[in-house]
């Protein structure tokens, strides 16, 4: 085996990693199907004291869930202007109240 052969096999496996990693780079940031599982548990309406007024403000508290993702191929055909980027949020909806 001589010199350059020896290089060019280790910059084949080196670019196989480097495709490897890549991939699973893009597998992970695909969404997860349990997404709508996301909800806040913490989540609830509280009184907002900094707003006056003749009535109590109350606002919705709590985390927010989002992210962004290339789009599948399959549905970048479907779309009658294709967006690149997918993105999926979650937010917390107040189920009870708290003064």
């Amino acid at each position: 085996m001589t010199c350059a052969a020896t290089m060019q096999s280790v910059k084949s496996a080196g670019l196989s990693l480097l495709l490897m990693s890549f991939l699973l780079y893009v597998a992970d940031s695909y969404p997860s199907m349990d997404s709508p599982n996301m909800a806040c548990p913490e989540c609830a309406l509280r009184r907002n004291n900094y707003l006056h007024g003749d009535r109590p403000i109350y606002q919705c508290v709590g985390c927010c869930f989002s992210r962004a993702y290339p789009t599948p191929f399959s549905s970048l055909k479907t779309m009658r202007i294709p967006k690149n980027i997918t993105s999926e949020s979650t937010c917390c909806v107040a189920s009870r109240r708290y003064e």
